[in-house]
């Protein structure tokens, strides 16, 4: 269970992808050779992509992967760069949690309105962003604990 939880990210997203894929193979083919398209495969996919992206922002934030310019922080000295380390997992910490309040208030406004094709709500798409934000929160947080114990550790 420890190991799922580990990899819970790499696991369901892989799982849902290859279900993604499984459905757009099926719409290709009903389409192509059936010529008798399915109404509610292109909904499910996308269901299915916003959820797997999300997830995919997680697994960067859990390995340390997002992007930004570290040439000019490499040239300062170590102290401060540590110090702006600090500031921008800060700033992320703050974007990720005006991401789960902000997909709260847009998911909460979806409830009424029905994704027709597959008879759900929006809400259960919209809900993709305040949930994995939320998993962002965590994973960004326990690197966060985990590299401040490796560093404890050094000293």
């Amino acid at each position: 269970m420890k190991k799922f939880l580990a990899n819970f990210e790499e696991i369901v997203g892989g799982v849902l992808f290859i279900i993604m894929l499984i459905v757009l193979t099926m719409q290709i083919f009903f389409r192509l050779v059936l010529d008798q398209p399915l109404t509610w495969s292109e909904a499910l996919a996308k269901f299915i992509f916003i959820y797997v992206g999300y997830l995919a922002v997680s697994i960067g934030i859990k390995e340390n992967g997002h992007v930004y310019i570290d040439y000019f922080v490499e040239k300062m000295p170590k102290a401060i760069q540590k110090g702006l380390n600090y500031v921008f997992q800060f700033v992320i910490l703050i974007v990720l949690l005006l991401m789960t309040y902000i997909g709260y208030e847009m998911a909460l406004r979806k409830v009424p309105v029905d994704i027709v094709a597959l008879g759900i709500s929006y809400v259960y798409m919209y809900s993709a962003l305040p949930l994995l934000s939320l998993l962002m929160i965590y994973r960004l947080l326990e690197r966060n604990y985990q590299e401040w114990r490796n560093m404890k550790e050094e000293i």
